[in-house]
C-alpha cells in the first residue's frame, strides 16, 4: 500500500549502511516504524526531512514489517528551537514522551494537533515550562489518563482541601477518605488550580497568561512526572539528562 502523511519525526536511528530507521508520529495512522533508505547519502533529499522533530509530508509505502520512506518535503523545521541547546533537550524530552507512550498505529489526531501547536508556541515564543506541563498533561488526557480533580475519586465529595492524590485510583483524595486511602502525592494549592485550568483548556497559548511560583512549577514537574511513569511504566532518560546539565 502507498500513502502519504504528514508526520513528525520523533526519533532516528542508524540502520544498515546507508539507512535510518525513523520512528514518526504520522496524522494518519498514529505512531509508525519506517526505514528511509539512502538517506545517510549526502546526495539524499530525504535527509532534512527526517531530522528530529521535524514537520514532513512523507510518501510512504508497506514493507513485511517496516514501512518505507519514498518521498518526503518539509513542511516545518523549527529553526529557533535548534538554536537553543536547553530548548533543543525539551523539544527532545516530548518526542521521548511521545516515543515511549503511544501504541504502534492508533491515530490520535488530536495529539497530533496539540503535538504541533506545542512545537510551534516554542519555536516563536522561547521556553516556558508551562508548556512542557500542559503538553504532559495533554498527553495523559489523550492517553485516557487525565486525572479526577474536581472532586474526591473515590467518595465523590466536592472540597475545597482536595490537595492529597491516590495514583491507583487516579485522582484526588477529600481529607475523610485519606486516613483509608493512602495519599502518594500531596497539591499546593497553586499547582492544583493550574493543573486544573490546563485540564479545561485545549490551547496552549493561554499558558502565556499563566503567572506561577517557582513552588507551583516545580510541585507541578513533580507531580505529572510521577502520574507518567506510574501510569506508562517507563522512566524518561532525557528528563534526567536535562536534570544533569542544568547542574554541571
Amino acid at each position: 500500500m502507498n500513502y502519504r502523511s504528514r508526520a513528525i519525526v520523533l526519533k532516528t536511528s542508524d540502520y544498515r549502511d546507508a539507512d535510518k530507521l525513523v520512528t514518526l508520529f504520522s496524522e494518519k495512522q498514529g505512531k509508525i516504524r519506517a526505514v528511509a533508505r539512502g538517506v545517510k547519502k549526502p546526495a539524499s533529499s530525504l535527509r532534512v526531512c527526517l531530522q528530529p522533530f521535524c514537520h514532513s509530508q512523507l510518501y510512504l509505502s508497506g514493507g513485511k514489517e517496516l514501512e518505507n520512506i519514498t518521498q518526503g518535503k518539509l513542511l516545518e523545521f523549527f529553526p529557533n528551537i535548534r538554536e537553543n541547546i536547553d530548548l533543543t533537550l525539551q523539544v527532545l524530552y516530548l518526542m521521548e514522551l511521545l516515543d515511549k507512550s503511544l501504541m504502534d498505529r492508533m491515530p490520535l489526531p488530536a495529539l497530533y494537533t496539540t503535538t504541533l501547536d506545542v512545537l510551534a508556541y516554542l519555536d516563536s515564543q522561547g521556553y516556558n515550562p508551562l508548556v512542557s506541563r500542559f503538553f504532559e498533561a495533554s498527553l495523559l488526557k489523550y492517553l485516557g489518563y487525565q486525572p479526577v480533580l474536581d472532586r474526591c475519586v473515590n467518595c465523590g465529595r466536592q472540597d475545597t482541601r482536595l490537595v492529597e492524590f491516590n495514583l491507583l485510583q487516579g485522582g484526588v483524595i477529600c481529607p475523610d477518605c485519606s486516613s483509608a486511602r493512602a495519599s502518594d502525592f500531596d497539591f499546593n494549592g497553586e499547582s492544583l488550580a493550574i493543573l486544573r485550568l490546563i485540564n479545561s483548556t485545549g490551547d496552549v497559548k493561554t499558558m502565556q497568561r499563566v503567572k506561577a511560583s517557582d513552588g507551583a512549577l516545580k510541585n507541578l514537574e513533580i507531580f505529572l512526572e510521577k502520574y507518567l511513569e506510574y501510569h506508562l511504566e517507563r522512566r524518561f532518560n532525557m528528563k534526567k539528562t536535562i536534570r544533569t546539565l542544568k547542574y554541571l
